[in-house]
């Protein structure tokens, strides 16, 4: 089945009433649309657009939108604040004790089984239900005591949906320094979401005990940056490596002279839709500074790849944006063409507007809910306007 297929068969079967009552529990009803939504492929708009042409209420799809506008909310907020969502965005982490991440946690060997097998699946397979997401986060920061950065680029590293954005804004708001105050869950919490049946663990206490409790042992031996990132999955002589092995074609400005509008793809961008309507020649430009300050593992390289295999003419180019523009204006006056998103602020050319979810609510928001306030009031008079009711 083509990624095509796939996402066509996801969205046909999206149950939005079940979601909303289920979305929590790992064994709960979930799209899977995650990773093509974080790589371009589909956007919230065409979720919602597609959702409006279903039979659902607005009430039945609340839930299931509502996750879309948080998707969206993070994107505004990062396109709001650049890099500086790299920092404690409301107030500084608490209880802070280190940088590291605890090599428990790396391992999936923490203690916890409903979030110890979340993590193992997220390592080798790219998934984690976003419950077990929080709980990840939880341990690492608001128990051993760890700074949100460090753990939140080791997920986003291995996740096939890994959009930092969400990524980063999601650990601060676990960590209290993008919210009222941190996030904390106990056992009880824990074994009911994830269907586990432990007891006697560290954290199978009342919430009270937890918010003083004492790092435990096994949460103590951290690991560095070096030791958890994987930076050698995505050097460029990694990934030109893993372009050769997937047979995608590397540009060459000699082969294609002719070329006088380029239509740029990157990670966060791989819609052959999008390619088709700019009427232009892709190239997926895959840039090595990027990769450092964002490593990720060789299982999304992998997934990003064929993804731009199902992209008709594209092309590869390992290297950065100007060294690409250089090259392409050697040859003569080019138009270069690209989606607007946070990691595309260097580029130059004609930058086409993302296609959020409601697109006249502009701006950065402080709180989710104040952004929602205004989405939802969009989007009702959408439902109105095309179901006339």
């Amino acid at each position: 089945m083509s990624h095509t297929e796939k996402v066509q068969a996801l969205l046909s079967a999206i149950d939005a009433k079940r979601y909303g009552k289920t979305r929590n529990y790992v064994s709960g009803s979930v799209s899977e649309l995650g990773p093509y939504v974080s790589r371009g492929v589909i956007s919230t708009r065409m979720v919602w657009v597609y959702l409006l042409a279903r039979g659902h209420s607005f009430e039945e799809m609340f839930g299931f939108v509502q996750q879309l506008a948080w998707r969206d909310f993070f994107q505004r907020v990062w396109m709001g604040l650049g890099d500086g969502i790299n920092e404690d965005i409301q107030r500084d982490q608490e209880g802070v004790k280190h940088t590291a991440v605890p090599a428990a946690i790396a391992a999936g060997t923490a203690g916890i089984d409903g979030i110890d097998i979340g993590i193992q699946r997220l390592v080798s397979s790219g998934y984690m239900h976003n419950h077990q997401r929080m709980y990840t986060a939880f341990l690492t920061c608001n128990l051993a005591g760890a700074h949100w950065k460090l753990p939140a680029q080791w997920m986003y590293a291995h996740l096939l949906d890994g959009d930092w954005g969400s990524n980063a804004l999601s650990w601060q708001w676990v960590a209290g320094t993008f919210s009222n105050k941190k996030y904390i869950a106990n056992q009880e919490n824990i074994n009911r979401y994830t269907n586990t049946q432990q007891r006697g663990t560290y954290l199978d206490v009342e919430y009270e005990q937890l918010t003083e409790a004492p790092v435990p042992e096994v949460l103590k031996p951290t690991l560095d940056a070096h030791e958890v990132l994987p930076f050698d999955d995505c050097t460029s002589e990694a990934l030109m490596a893993a372009v050769a092995e997937k047979g995608l074609p590397i540009w060459d400005a000699i082969i294609r002279p002719n070329d006088h509008r380029i239509v740029i793809c990157n990670y966060y961008q791989l819609s052959a839709q999008f390619v088709a309507s700019q009427s232009g020649s892709p190239i997926l430009l895959l840039e090595p500074s990027v990769f450092k300050q964002y490593p990720i593992a060789s299982h999304c390289v992998d997934f990003m790849l064929s993804l731009a295999a199902e992209i008709p003419h594209l092309q590869v180019f390992v290297g950065e944006f100007e060294e690409l523009h250089a090259a392409l204006q050697a040859g003569g006056s080019v138009e270069v063409v690209y989606k607007e998103h946070p990691l595309n602020r260097h580029y130059r050319g004609t930058e086409i507007p993302r296609d959020w979810l409601a697109p006249e609510v502009e701006g950065t928001f402080s709180s989710f809910f104040s952004y929602w306030k205004k989405v939802e009031k969009s989007l009702r008079k959408e439902f109105k306007d095309v179901r006339g009711y």
